[in-house]
């Protein structure tokens, strides 16, 4: 009986020995630790059309090589780039992400996923904030010449809107598209008032270019405003 009492003590001390030796082991192999300094920015106010860039630190927290794997967005307006896809422990390296406003107004708010080999954040989140304002809206912002028969007399509008809180004075209206004549009423527009921009074509040809874009340059924050213009088949 106390040959086999010595045999189990023995037998709990190797065990106890071999746990305290594999922790040990896990512990000088080290982990990577994903660690981003501010990892919610807010831009505040920018101009519908304005691109905002911000560059987030990646730091490696860890004890050993961290490894970043994927860099995405939560949709095409964000573009995430990075400068080093692997990291010793403490090194750093900056994460730049680019919004591209245009198509959005008010508040929005962006997702960017970093992929590594953190195991307890395989994937960190980062969030970008950004309100965008308009001073000039445009309505429809595209402009389709579908349906058209050659001969005919083609006329569409789009209605030019101030949305901001001072007048604004439109100095010019390009077209890429010269078959398409441009008549606008009035070209200063006071604090919320819209004016009527109508596009005409006298009379439609088989081989008439109609995909392009106008661009309305004014005195607002948003000094150059686009509307893309496309054409479809003509009868």
């Amino acid at each position: 009986m106390l040959t086999l009492r010595r045999f189990c003590r023995g037998a709990l001390n190797a065990i106890a020995f071999l746990l305290l030796a594999s922790a040990a082991g896990l512990q000088s192999a080290g982990r990577p630790v994903i660690k981003v300094q501010e990892p919610d920015y807010d831009f505040g106010t920018i101009f519908r059309g304005d691109k905002a860039e911000h560059t987030f630190i990646v730091r490696n927290a860890g004890t050993d090589s961290l490894r970043i794997q994927n860099v995405r967005s939560s949709c095409g307006c964000t573009v995430p780039s990075i400068e080093k896809r692997v990291l010793g422990p403490g090194e750093t390296t900056q994460l730049t992400a680019i919004f591209n406003s245009g198509g959005y107004s008010g508040s929005v708010t962006k997702q960017i996923y970093v992929y590594s080999n953190d195991m307890e954040s395989p994937v960190f989140n980062l969030s970008i904030h950004v309100d965008v304002r308009m001073d000039i809206e445009v309505r429809p912002p595209q402009l389709y010449f579908a349906g058209l028969n050659e001969g005919e007399r083609v006329e569409r509008s789009i209605l030019i809107r101030n949305t901001s809180d001072k007048p604004i004075d439109i100095k010019e209206i390009a077209s890429t598209v010269s078959a398409v004549k441009l008549e606008l009423a009035k070209t200063r527009l006071k604090p919320g008032e819209t004016v009527e921009l109508k596009l005409v074509i006298e009379a439609v040809k088989k081989d008439m270019k109609l995909t392009g874009e106008l661009t309305i340059f004014n005195t607002s924050q948003q000094p150059q405003v686009k509307v893309g213009l496309y054409g479809g088949m003509i009868k």
